[in-house]
């Protein structure tokens, strides 16, 4: 865990030790995010939602004493590394993404493994052990099965082809591996670890890795049965409240109609299409930002979400809000 938190340090240099931490247990407020954001730390939101304050408190203090970090003078909770380079590298996970799939990743890996088994047995026996006992979830597979028993055999068989062979091999072979079905016992995870991932948080980010390429793929093919069977769970990732407030605005209501429709206040609206803008690249920024306000932000330096707030002497009449807004796509890199 400490070189997990030392290679964090090491790709941003930099960093606030309360945001940080923050963004580990995935607390959901925009500020978070944003710093999420912004330090390129998306990935790991909420990648450690039991993770308590005095551990990792303890493990900087660790890190501190040994040399690999040191506190920034003058800047409260920031620290940074030092000179000292670390003895090996830390493994790069280039598919994680806790922030879209973290929430429900065990879940819904477990609702597929069990689609997947009963349509291997389909039509073949009924003398088999569902490796799933939850009623809700065994209830929720017999409506899906008289859905589609005619096709579903097949269809499966080829969905998981196209989804395996779009993966890399070694994450196809470590997720096949773990299904079980008609005359074949899946492995457990754990089993299936390479040896150099046995260690905690290796074999975590190992795992959550090679899940959340699979299901990045899986959106992409939002016709699929296997998509079908666990697009509720895939919506259970995502902040309820804000997805309320994007629906309502997608229909045409204005920010102050939403406000008082569902009572909230304007803050609380603007964390939401916050998070909408970070999480979806087709957010409308236009919809947000005039032209007249487009060209007083572009005259802010670049990265400009790498500088205070106050250091940017920004006019009343554009928000902090707007701002956020105005850095988000300029990280995105799709400035107008």
């Amino acid at each position: 865990m400490n070189a997990f938190i030392l290679a964090l340090f090491q790709r941003k240099h930099k960093l606030k030790s309360t945001t940080l931490f923050q963004v580990l247990i995935g607390r959901q407020t925009s500020s978070v995010l944003c710093y999420a954001y912004f330090n390129d730390l998306l990935p790991y939101f909420r990648s450690f939602p039991e993770l308590s304050e005095n551990d990792f408190q303890q493990r900087l203090q660790t890190l501190t004493k040994q040399g690999w970090l040191q506190a920034v003078p003058l800047e409260l909770h920031y620290y940074e590394i030092t000179t000292k380079k670390p003895k090996e590298e830390t493994p790069t996970f280039s598919h994680l993404n806790y922030f879209r799939f973290g929430k429900k990743e065990k879940e819904v890996w477990r609702l597929i493994q069990l689609l997947v088994q009963v349509a291997s047995y389909l039509g073949k026996s009924k003398e088999y052990l569902p490796i799933e006992s939850s009623p809700y979830s065994l209830a929720r597979m017999r409506y899906f099965v008289r859905q589609h028993k005619a096709v579903l055999r097949a269809t499966i068989y080829e969905e998981l082809t196209v989804l395996l062979q779009a993966l890399e091999k070694e994450q196809a072979d470590f997720l096949s591996q773990s299904f079980t079905g008609h005359q074949q016992n899946g492995l457990a995870f754990f089993q299936l670890l390479p040896e150099a991932y046995q260690a905690f948080p290796q074999d975590k980010f190992y795992v959550s890795n090679s899940l959340h390429a699979f299901f990045s793929e899986l959106e992409q093919h939002q016709e699929f049965l296997l998509y079908q069977f666990v697009a509720d769970l895939f919506a259970e990732n995502r902040n309820k409240s804000a997805v309320s407030s994007i629906q309502r605005f997608q229909e045409g209501m204005t920010l102050a109609q939403i406000s008082q429709q569902r009572r909230l206040k304007q803050g609380t609206l603007h964390d939401h299409m916050i998070e909408w803008a970070i999480s979806d690249e087709q957010f409308p920024f236009q919809a947000f930002l005039s032209a007249e306000q487009y060209d007083r932000l572009q005259q802010l330096p670049a990265n400009s979400w790498q500088y205070p707030y106050r250091t940017l002497h920004l006019p009343p009449e554009i928000s902090f809000f707007e701002l956020r807004l105005y850095q988000i796509q300029e990280k995105r890199g799709t400035k107008c």
